[in-house]
């Protein structure tokens, strides 16, 4: 049966480093297979015949990142040796380091989560593209920029990932789609079989907090659309889009900024979600034309039914992030002037929409349908924050006996 060991040899150029390479015996054969992983004699360690993390802490993380790299590759060779072995072939030690030159270099998180975003880049899946670089960005951050082997992920990392999270003041349930992110990812790399999947975000969050209620009464709702505010102005038009989103059905912002005059056929509205690509009808009523009819001059010439992209020039993504930004902060603003606790977004339309709805009686797999959801439980999710009103008011209910003479 072949072995092999890990081998260092120092540059004959004085300060230059040296070059790790795998030495492969079989049958007394010996081939040596170079690596491009190069270090100082002061980094080898003869005794044990690996890396020795020292220096700066830049050159630490350089060195971690290089010893997880070898981990990769002798696992690589162990396989290599181990298929031969169970097939019974012949095969010289020529053939295992033939082999090992042409297998793929180690996989890096960094690297495999920006190929993960092109992918869905090149497929139109934007919005999971964006969701990806986000949890990298953090990731990155959390890592202070330094890439690690993807079958260097443990447990533990993630453990520390999480608690750094929270020390940086990010909420749970923000932490948990991170992690959420992170963990599909990394369920990806494991199917593509690089890594072994070791459970790794067994002792993180991944769930759902309770948060406090998004949605608002229908008076609340009615305050603001009744709201007098100047015609044509920046927070007309914020307002206009809030109870837009809630009239199409708690739409997001990024299918309402797509939306196409020549999506609404035959009194229906019809589009795609951009999140799943699940078709929505709604059917078109005329206080949604009335909306569209107010910025119809901003809209001429245009595909889109509303001027949130103006421009067709390939930063049509930008345009709507940019203008989601600024309605969200310009709705702040009007949540200030009617009293609100929680800052008013258009996601609160969408909440608004489904809650209404179920205190209509509407059953949840209608207000599921309506929101464009892949399953009931995600509508639940979305529910589940407005069920704590009942509570408040039983509570309120129970205090007033207590007080009552």
């Amino acid at each position: 049966m072949a072995t092999f060991k890990l081998k260092f040899r120092p540059s004959t150029a004085e300060g230059k480093p040296g070059t790790m390479y795998f030495q492969v015996t079989h049958r007394r054969s010996t081939r040596a297979v170079y690596t491009d992983y190069h270090i100082t004699p002061e980094e080898w360690d003869g005794r044990t015949s690996f890396i020795r993390i020292i220096g700066t802490p830049e050159r630490q993380a350089e060195l971690q990142l290089i010893a997880s790299k070898v981990r990769w590759d002798c696992k690589q060779i162990t396989s290599l040796i181990t298929e031969k072995e169970q097939a019974m072939v012949e095969y010289t030690a020529d053939d295992i380091a033939s082999a090992f030159r042409l297998l793929p270099p180690c996989p890096t998180w960094f690297g495999f989560i920006h190929g993960m975003v092109a992918k869905k880049l090149r497929i139109g899946r934007l919005g999971t593209a964006k969701t990806y670089r986000d949890a990298l960005a953090s990731f990155s951050r959390f890592r202070n920029g330094e890439d690690i082997a993807i079958d260097a992920l443990d447990a533990e990392l993630m453990n520390q990932y999480e608690a750094w999270l929270k020390e940086q003041g990010v909420k749970r349930n923000s932490s948990s789609c991170y992690l959420r992110t992170l963990r599909t990812l990394y369920r990806k790399a494991v199917e593509k079989g690089l890594a072994t999947d070791k459970d790794i975000f067994r002792h993180v969050f991944t769930g759902f907090a309770s948060t406090v209620k998004r949605a608002l009464p229908l008076d609340t709702i009615r305050t603001i659309r009744r709201l007098n505010l100047p015609d044509g102005s920046d927070l007309s038009f914020a307002r206009d889009l809030f109870m837009l989103c809630i009239y199409l059905q708690g739409i997001s912002f990024v299918d309402m900024a797509y939306l196409k005059k020549n999506d609404i056929k035959n009194g229906l509205l019809q589009y795609s979600r951009k999140k799943t690509g699940q078709s929505i009808s709604i059917g078109w009523e005329p206080v949604m034309q009335e909306i569209v009819d107010t910025y119809a001059h901003l809209t001429v010439g245009s595909p889109y039914l509303l001027p949130i992209i103006t421009k067709q020039d390939g930063t049509e993504r930008r345009q709507y992030e940019r203008m989601e930004h600024k309605v969200n902060r310009l709705l702040k603003r009007i949540g200030d002037m009617v009293g609100l606790q929680v800052p008013l977004t258009t996601y609160v339309g969408r909440h608004c929409w489904a809650s209404t709805m179920r205190d209509m009686g509407v059953s949840l797999s209608i207000v599921s349908k309506g929101l464009g959801h892949e399953s009931l439980k995600t509508t639940q999710i979305y529910l589940s924050s407005i069920d704590t009103e009942g509570v408040v008011k039983a509570n309120r209910q129970l205090i007033g006996k207590i007080f009552r003479k």
